[in-house]
């Protein structure tokens, strides 16, 4: 195991140190992140790497193929635009994480702020506790699994993807619409929620599902009020 301590170190030596480390061992810890930002991004190889304290934004940002997990708080953007891989966060994360991913998993036991999810195009995200307004935002594929409640427009304007909220929902946006889960979702979600034991390992039967409408797929000037409060 490799070690690094950010204690008056750049970020541009850190990071570097981070993949010259999972290279030559495949597991590096670092201590004192000190809530900076941009902390593991850009990682394309694999191996485990450990932040223990708060991060900053766009930790572990373009992953791909490594296993991160952050024992503390993370900024805005945690797990943006990952790959492949793995994010875990034992503590709370802010706005946007999972800005966009494509793939992988990111696993927050805590609270997410707003925009949690926000234009996912693949890839898993579970929240242990709440989410704030507009998560899901433009989902294009994907899951995204809540174990609290959420803010206001959730899945607004969703196109494709899965969502699955244990809470309540405070309000679900624009050609959001729940539906029956099947078996598939289930067995899915007694999984995922047991491997990583998130929030006590709560039954499928307490979540309800939330998909597309499939009403945005075309414009049509006759659904043009649809339209008008989509955008």
């Amino acid at each position: 195991m490799v070690q690094i301590d950010c204690k008056d170190k750049h970020i541009t030596e850190i990071n570097k140190a981070i993949k010259a480390g999972l290279t030559s061992d495949g597991e590096v810890v670092v201590v004192n992140p000190g809530s900076r930002h941009n902390l593991g991004v850009g990682i394309n190889q694999p191996g485990k790497l450990t932040f223990e304290g708060n991060v900053g934004y766009f930790c572990g940002g373009m992953l791909k193929q490594a296993d991160i997990v952050v024992h503390g708080n993370c900024g805005w953007s945690v797990g943006s635009d990952m790959m492949s891989g793995s994010i875990v966060v034992h503590g709370n994360a802010s706005a946007a994480a999972g800005a966009a991913i494509r793939g992988g998993l990111l696993v927050v036991h805590g609270n997410a702020g707003p925009r949690t999810g926000i234009s996912m195009k693949g890839g898993t995200i579970v929240i242990g506790g709440n989410v704030d307004y507009m998560s899901g935002f433009i989902m294009q594929k994907g899951v995204f699994i809540i174990c609290g409640n959420t803010g206001e427009a959730l899945g607004d304007s969703m196109y494709q993807g899965r969502i699955f909220v244990r809470g309540k929902i405070a309000e679900q946006g624009n050609d959001a619409v729940e539906k029956a889960m099947d078996e598939a979702d289930k067995t899915l979600l007694t999984e995922l929620l047991t491997k990583y034991q998130v929030a006590g390992i709560p039954k499928p039967e307490e979540f309800k599902k939330i998909v597309s409408g499939e009403q945005l797929y075309n414009f049509s000037i006759k659904d043009f009020e649809l339209w008008r409060v989509a955008l």
